[in-house]
């Protein structure tokens, strides 16, 4: 029987050949406004293009001051956005020292600062930052996952009243024992008062991606959005109609992902936005279709009806229609009596 135990990504991420190649990003899939994918799109663009119009739309200023994305990968949402969005500045963070290089030199025509660390790291050491917005695009699922939890086992620790972290300096250099993981998600799931119900005997829990939240709200950061693969997704109508497309919501269990070298883990939403709420932030959870604004026309309808793609293109649209329907996120800003 598996035991309690943490996945980690940061030693595929920190080696000779990280790649985002082997696993089909949405950012990158859209990373060229003209290219194949983008033709999904009712406004054919490039991903960074159509978050900065979303940000925008929410009350971002054009001219803003700091922007930080976490998890950069080749620097393709970033030089995109910036088209859009003139920040007075720019940070990158970023565990990859390959995939940073890359970042510099496609951000080098802007003030931009990089930072070779993890994303826990550099909220520790900016615990003062007044960023006007963070972004994390397409990376919690790569957080530390607390997997093969026991239900059971699980049972006894949330009684416990003395329950506090045993990671605050969250750097995972090395692995908790099995007892201090499980003593951390009950910490969570007593603090946040999360739902369990609708989980299996032996579960895994987005860790990783509850402690940022945490962990940002110490700072002073206006706002962050964050988008990944979902484990509790609910389609947008008109959408929501086609079977082809629709991902299982019956179990909420995150789910793992096996990529190259590493695996990630789909993230249950509904925990992260009872979490961000009882953080003091507003909350605006969305699908990727609507930050993207997928199209849906007579061609569209009936490829999702499950008619068979007549054409390379078609093939193209329904593989990204199948993969972006999994995708959702949260716009979160912080409540001004909590700056």
């Amino acid at each position: 029987m598996s035991s309690t135990s943490l996945n980690l990504t940061s030693a595929y991420y920190t080696g000779d050949h990280p790649s985002l190649l082997w696993e089909m990003t949405v950012c990158q899939s859209l990373g060229d406004g003209d290219g194949a994918f983008a033709k999904t799109l009712q406004r054919p663009q490039a991903y960074g293009r159509r978050l900065a119009k979303f940000l925008l739309d929410r009350g971002l200023p054009a001219n803003c001051g700091e922007l930080v994305e976490v998890g950069g990968g080749y620097g393709t949402l970033m030089a995109a956005l910036l088209e859009v969005i003139r920040p007075q500045s720019v940070t990158m963070v970023d565990i990859s020292p390959r995939l940073l290089a890359i970042q510099q030199q496609r951000l080098s025509l802007y003030q931009a600062e990089f930072y070779g660390q993890d994303i826990f790291t550099w909220l520790e050491n900016n615990r003062q930052a007044s960023s006007e917005l963070i972004i994390l695009n397409e990376v919690i699922g790569d957080l530390p996952t607390i997997t093969e939890i026991s239900k059971n086992t699980l049972q006894s620790l949330l009684k416990r009243s003395d329950l506090k972290s045993c990671t605050e300096s969250a750097r995972f250099e090395q692995q908790l024992d099995e007892t201090q993981l499980l003593l951390e998600c009950a910490r969570q799931i007593t603090a946040y008062g999360l739902d369990l119900a609708e989980l299996p005997e032996s579960f895994n829990f987005n860790y990783g991606a509850l402690l940022v939240l945490e962990m940002l709200a110490r700072t002073n950061i206006k706002r962050a959005v964050i988008t990944e693969h979902g484990c509790d997704t609910m389609l947008p109508y008109p959408f929501s109609l086609y079977a082809a497309i629709t991902p299982p919501v019956s179990n909420r269990n995150p789910r793992r992902i096996h990529l190259k070298d590493h695996d990630e883990y789909s993230i249950r939403f509904d925990h992260l936005e009872k979490t961000a709420r009882s953080l003091n932030f507003t909350v605006q959870r969305f699908h990727l279709f609507e930050l993207l604004q997928m199209r849906f026309d007579d061609e569209i309808h009936a490829l999702l009806e499950g008619h068979r793609p007549t054409s390379e293109k078609q093939e193209i649209f329904l593989e990204f229609y199948e993969h972006a329907a999994e995708y959702q996120g949260l716009y979160l800003e912080r409540r001004p009596d909590s700056l």
